[in-house]
């Protein structure tokens, strides 16, 4: 089975030696589950399309979002952020023919569920809901994702 690995950055002033990084012997934890589902989604879904040299399909238009020329009202940028989603959930359920995944660790769908202005600035805040094999949800908030 395949899982993530988060690590946690030793502080500088606790590290044993100056010539190699160490992350130290407790840092990685094991992701699994609904949170492990949510990290490939969210990996997908801010990947720019063709960034990936291994896998120029890899990845969605959300992030051409960032620095784009789009009105913060119009309804074009739901539909990117729509399309962006589908394209996300497409990638993932490939990934999941693998075989590899436990069912909480498989998606059933991802949704758009708020799009409003950011009022930290300029931007746009989302939140989407994630829903996996077990009918688990999770929800991914990008918080002021810049426009300009």
């Amino acid at each position: 089975m395949t899982y993530d690995i988060h690590f946690q950055p030793v502080p500088a002033d606790e590290a044993k030696s100056l010539k190699v990084y160490t992350f130290g012997f407790e840092a990685a934890l094991k992701v699994r589950g609904p949170q492990a589902l949510v990290n490939r989604w969210a990996k997908t879904f801010l990947t720019p399309l063709s960034s990936d040299p291994r896998d120029p399909g890899a990845g969605t238009e959300f992030a051409r979002i960032i620095g784009g020329n789009f009105s913060l009202h119009s309804p074009e940028m739901q539909d990117v952020i729509v399309i962006a989603i589908e394209e996300a959930n497409d990638q993932v359920r490939q990934q999941d023919l693998d075989g590899h995944y436990d069912a909480d660790e498989m998606l059933e769908t991802a949704t758009l569920k708020t799009l409003q202005v950011s009022s930290q600035g300029d931007g746009i805040d989302v939140w989407i809901e994630i829903y996996n094999r077990e009918d688990q949800r999770l929800t991914v908030y990008l918080a002021n994702m810049g426009t300009r």
